[in-house]
């Protein structure tokens, strides 16, 4: 009798099983979201990060530093003032040639008068002074005054210094001429030298009438 009924009791044991099994839940229903509503939350989305990425761009630039006033720099004017030339004595009024470089230089205290009219074979006297206002003495046994050049109407050629001569002496040559025996206008030229240096060239020019 068992054998016959063991197909009801595993139809009875499937029902049992079937029974006690746990009842699977059903998954939860997925929510339709509306379109107008996704796009909504989009644009705030993004909204959102532009302001974020403006305010972290604009906390780090830096804050700009105002240029420095200028500051006014004063301006100052020197002037100098020379000092004053010592007075020296006036230049004869003639027509002599000074001449002269720095170590040996003269200036013309004295000259004879150009253009004096004379009778033929007349003998007079020629005066010249000269200041030293060169950087070296003029001495006694090295400077002479000569004659250097132009018509010869003197009686000596040459005349020795009559002292040494240092920065600002005076020294006077007193020469003798004579006046040539034909008329007519002549010119002679007269120079200091120390050795082979000519300096304070000078001249003096005549009339011979008879």
């Amino acid at each position: 009798m068992l054998r016959q009924n063991r197909p009801l009791l595993w139809l009875l044991v499937l029902v049992l099983t079937a029974a006690c099994a746990p009842v699977l839940s059903a998954a939860p229903a997925v929510p339709t979201l509306d379109a107008a509503a996704i796009n909504t939350i989009v644009a705030q989305t993004a909204a959102a990060a532009s302001t974020q990425t403006s305010e972290a761009v604009a906390a780090s630039m830096p804050t700009p530093t105002p240029p420095p006033s200028p500051t006014a720099t004063p301006t100052f004017i020197l002037v100098y003032l020379s000092p004053t030339a010592p007075t020296l004595p006036p230049m004869a009024t003639s027509t002599s040639k000074v001449t002269g470089s720095r170590d040996y230089a003269c200036r013309i205290l004295k000259s004879p008068e150009n253009g004096v009219t004379y009778a033929p074979r007349t003998r007079f006297n020629a005066v010249w002074q000269f200041q030293n206002t060169g950087r070296q003495i003029w001495d006694s046994e090295k400077v002479v005054f000569v004659y250097d050049s132009g018509d010869r109407f003197h009686v000596t050629a040459a005349y020795n210094l009559p002292k040494t001569a240092e920065f600002g002496d005076v020294a006077e040559f007193i020469v003798e001429m004579e006046a040539p025996k034909n008329p007519g206008a002549y010119t002679t030229y007269w120079t200091l030298q120390n050795g082979g240096e000519k300096f304070c060239t000078v001249s003096l020019s005549i009339i011979v009438k008879e």
